[in-house]
């Protein structure tokens, strides 16, 4: 096991600075430039040099005018005694991605294999607690294939989605890692004891919270922004319109990453969250591939098609697999038994036939139904025709890629991104155009006007 780079006087420090501030705050960061990125320098500063740097309150100076190291020797001691790895914000292995939250981790614990995450693609995978079979059956698939690929599965070791989700990348052999909203020497929740040990053996769990800090639920949201913050895109499978999840979903959209959400049915209370996204911008996915094809077609060394591929043909659900990782899964709804494509392609019908109907949970323009006379085109006009009301609702992006597009025959990705659209929005624009009614998807990522 590798545990941090920093000799024991330095990590004792590290451990000083954030009990005295808090682990998780805001001006740690330029309290370190201030310092030379010394927590030892911060350690031996005096009152002044500590006002001189401007950016501390009085409370703060006082909190860091105490230089007892007790409390930090009893938790370097906890932690070597314990197999307790710490990773500090100075130390080779601290991601890059957490530096650029709001209010970064000074430094977090962690038990099992550490992959180094600064080179690895992340990517998150949360829900509801009360998930359905049909969620998670889809979540077991997802999660597999995404580890097959070699991408690692992050979640947050709760029940319901998170526990599949961890599950789903065992699996598939490959790596995960639980954000947990506790001390690490607390199992939370008691239930996943075992699943617990199966992710230490399969990647890793960690924490920013010190040792003994109980599972309170304001650290849910903190523990939430992490999880959002390690990937480099956040997959929403099921949540109703209050779930946790869509705090993680809020998290990553405020920190640039891309959101995802598997479409369910407009019936489903557990399937409002997702649907919700997807009508706001989210990307609906059917499958890991949906979220891995950007890194396919940019030759990215992180994930494997081969893999991926192998990863489909063997990623049916396995009950075997949630029993033997100690997942217990009762009082389960069945839900709808489509897969998650012919749900998206229900969802798209249903807000286009149904406006009226759906008005509570999506409020998306009518097309225009156009007859055959009108339909009529040229053979120079290879662009349908669609009411002026609806495109003049479209955000700029969607104008853009709309107008691009033929009817007569189908684009790929590839064609639209040289025609100058931004590949890291271009999947967004293009399944909010699907949802909308005005573009359909075809195999081989192929689209074409409705």
């Amino acid at each position: 096991m590798e545990f941090n780079l920093f000799k024991k006087s330095e990590l004792t420090y590290w451990l000083w600075l954030s009990l005295r501030l808090g682990n998780q705050n805001k001006v740690f960061q330029r309290l370190l430039d201030c310092f030379e990125g010394s927590s030892y320098a911060i350690y031996k500063a005096d009152e002044s040099a500590l006002r001189k740097a401007e950016i501390l309150n009085d409370i703060q100076i006082s909190r860091l005018l105490d230089k007892r190291l007790d409390e930090s020797l009893t938790i370097q001691g906890y932690c070597r005694n314990n197999s307790v790895g710490i990773v500090t914000y100075g130390d080779s292995l601290y991601p890059e991605s957490l530096k650029a939250m709001k209010e970064p981790p000074i430094l977090f614990y962690y038990m099992g294999a550490l992959p180094n995450l600064n080179k690895r693609l992340c990517v998150s995978v949360v829900g509801t607690r009360n998930m359905t079979e049909y969620g998670m059956r889809s979540c077991y698939k997802i999660a597999y294939e995404l580890a097959s690929a070699g991408a690692v599965v992050v979640s947050g070791m709760a029940l319901g989605i998170d526990s599949v989700a961890h599950a789903g990348a065992i699996g598939g052999r490959g790596t995960t890692v639980a954000v947990l909203g506790c001390g690490i020497d607390v199992i939370y929740p008691k239930q996943h004891r075992k699943l617990r040990k199966y992710i230490c053996e399969n990647g890793a769990v960690i924490t920013a919270y010190h040792p003994g800090t109980p599972a309170y639920k304001n650290n849910f949201p903190e523990r939430n922004a992490i999880i959002s913050a390690l990937s480099e895109g956040t997959l929403i499978v099921e949540a109703p319109k209050h779930s946790g999840a869509l705090i993680t979903a809020d998290c990553a959209a405020e920190q640039s990453r891309t959101v995802y959400a598997l479409p369910g049915s407009i019936e489903e209370p557990m399937s409002e969250g997702p649907n919700m996204l997807i009508k706001n911008g989210a990307m609906a996915i059917t499958g890991a591939r949906d979220i891995l094809e950007y890194y396919f077609e940019n030759h990215s060394p992180l994930v494997n098609s081969v893999k991926l591929r192998q990863g489909e043909l063997s990623s049916d659900f396995d009950m075997g697999i949630l029993e033997e990782v100690g997942i217990s899964v009762t009082n389960l709804r069945k839900g709808p038994r489509e897969t998650p494509a012919s749900l998206l392609k229900k969802l798209n019908s249903e807000l286009n036939d149904n406006k009226e109907q759906n008005s509570d949970y999506y409020s998306i323009p009518k097309i225009k139904k156009i007859s055959e006379q009108e339909n009529v085109k040229t053979e120079s006009d290879t662009r349908s025709v669609v009411d002026q009301t609806v495109f003049d609702s479209l955000s700029s992006d969607e104008k853009h890629v709309f107008n691009d597009l033929h009817c007569d025959r189908p684009m790929s990705v590839e064609e639209l991104t040289k025609l100058g659209h931004d590949v890291s929005s271009l999947m967004a624009t293009l399944t909010m155009l699907e949802i909308k009614g005005l573009i359909s998807s075809l195999p081989g990522g192929m689209y074409i006007r409705k």
